[in-house]
């Protein structure tokens, strides 16, 4: 990760945004078209993320980006996981997931959560190797057949001082 920079930001960020409708148009294909999403669209807007993380390489060129929603009672919501096809397999996932976690550790959150699909089989495969555990499905993810949801306790994150 020496060649890549990271950028706190939040959900309306121009650069987030853009990644945002990325994932958007990558999610509609996933599951057959907008129409197959709609109520999972309403829990899912951009400007609800609280703190995004940009992920640039060394050209300065955006390559990543994923972030945080509060969910309530001490929890936080991983959301737009996301590294551009050209810059995968370069452990960009596992090391934004990382950030994320100290990052809402370290601003009081005492779990993350995130939710993914049954047919993202990478996906699953990272968070479980990442320590998550699947957990019954939250709103407003359960009623959702294909939706799976994880989360990790974060109190076995060491303080950092």
């Amino acid at each position: 990760m020496y060649n890549y920079r990271i950028r706190w930001t939040n959900g309306n960020d121009r650069e987030f945004e853009m990644f945002h409708a990325i994932t958007e148009n990558f999610y509609n294909q996933l599951v057959g078209g907008p129409q197959n999403r709609q109520s999972f669209v309403a829990g899912n807007q951009s400007k609800d993320v609280k703190y995004a993380m940009i992920v640039y390489s060394k050209e300065d060129v955006p390559v990543a980006c994923s972030g945080l929603k509060e969910h309530g009672n001490g929890d936080v919501e991983i959301k737009r996981v996301w590294v551009q096809p050209l810059f995968r397999g370069q452990h960009i996932a596992t090391f934004m997931i990382r950030q994320l976690e100290n990052f809402a550790h370290e601003h009081g959150y005492r779990r993350t959560v995130l939710m993914t699909r049954e047919r993202m089989g990478y996906a699953i495969k990272l968070y479980e190797g990442l320590g998550y555990k699947r957990i019954e499905n939250y709103p407003p993810y359960q009623h959702m057949d294909d939706a799976v949801c994880y989360a990790k306790d974060l109190s076995a994150i060491p303080a950092h001082g």
